[in-house]
């Protein structure tokens, strides 16, 4: 077998152009081996474990953003879902992706147009854009009103919430409201607008703050988050997603690992036992029930009128 033609010294671990390679004196069949990737046109990685991939890490995403730094043009940037990924943010599955990146320029410069790229032409504040090692995107703030316009209602809710959280707060809530009066006129900002008074700064996963957003939506008396309850000595009983104090009820979110994880499930039992001994419900959710809103309400209501 022959032996592959090295790589000249420092490319083996980073992306490089193909024009490059070939005025250092690679060959093109050499640019075809199999250890490398082509993640864009014109440009070579090494090869990647999430080639084919639908959905990906954070890390993957970093590692084809910086790729395509070699082709980028000056002073563009990651925007929309791709920063969104790039920060951390709980987006829905569906915007869980490698491909297509999306790219922003400064408005009127032209946006980028090519393969797996989305362009976009955007007005920036000089602090809407934060840098993460060597690659720049905009902010949470403003990456969070990007995504107004894709987003349902209550998926920017479980967003913003993130950001809010109270033990570790990415923004404060000032910020989200002088994101969107900087850029009036926008795709989403009406969404935006009626989502910023249903933040709240205690819920801890995004299900939590859909399942909240549809029961306020609805009518319904809003319920308190993560909410800690005690008997009537003081002991702790336990602390519920959404919980009505007045009327002794527990609104609770069931993630699938309440269902695989064998300790987590039989806590819940334990849990659940001691608050109905001590005159507590509980009403429990899986997504399924999210995808049906209106018979998730018509349950809690039933519940509340039981409950007086």
């Amino acid at each position: 077998m022959t032996a592959r033609i090295p790589l000249p010294d420092g490319w083996a671990d980073r992306p490089f152009r193909v024009g490059d390679a070939i005025r250092a004196g690679l060959g093109t069949s050499r640019l075809d081996g199999a250890d490398l990737d082509r993640p864009f046109w014109g440009i070579r990685t090494p090869e990647s474990s999430a080639r084919g991939k639908a959905y990906v890490s954070r890390t993957e995403v970093e590692a084809l953003c910086r790729a395509l730094l070699v082709r980028m043009p000056r002073g563009a940037f990651f925007s929309h879902a791709t920063a969104a990924l790039l920060l951390g943010l709980p987006v829905p599955s569906r915007l869980v992706r490698l491909r297509p990146l999306h790219v922003g320029v400064l408005a009127p410069a032209r946006a980028m147009d090519a393969r797996d790229i989305v362009g976009h032409g955007l007005r920036l504040a000089p602090d809407d854009l934060v840098e993460r090692g060597v690659l720049v995107l905009t902010g949470p703030a403003r990456t969070w009103l990007d995504l107004a316009a894709v987003l349902t209602l209550a998926e920017l809710v479980a967003i913003g919430d993130y950001l809010l959280y109270w033990e570790s707060p990415i923004v404060t809530r000032g910020e989200l409201s002088a994101a969107l009066e900087g850029y009036s006129g926008r795709r989403g900002l009406q969404r935006a607008r009626a989502v910023l008074p249903l933040l709240r700064t205690r819920s801890e996963s995004p299900r939590e703050s859909m399942l909240r957003v549809i029961i306020v939506l609805a009518g319904l008396p809003e319920p308190e988050c993560n909410h800690s309850v005690f008997d009537a000595n003081g002991t702790f009983l336990a602390r519920g997603d959404l919980v009505y104090p007045g009327y002794r009820l527990f609104i609770e979110y069931q993630g699938d690992h309440h269902r695989t994880d064998r300790a987590q499930w039989r806590a819940d039992i334990r849990r659940i036992g001691r608050l109905e001994d001590h005159g507590w419900r509980v009403l429990q959710f899986t997504d399924d029930d999210l995808q049906d809103p209106t018979a998730l309400v018509a349950r809690i209501r039933l519940r509340l009128r039981a409950r007086g």
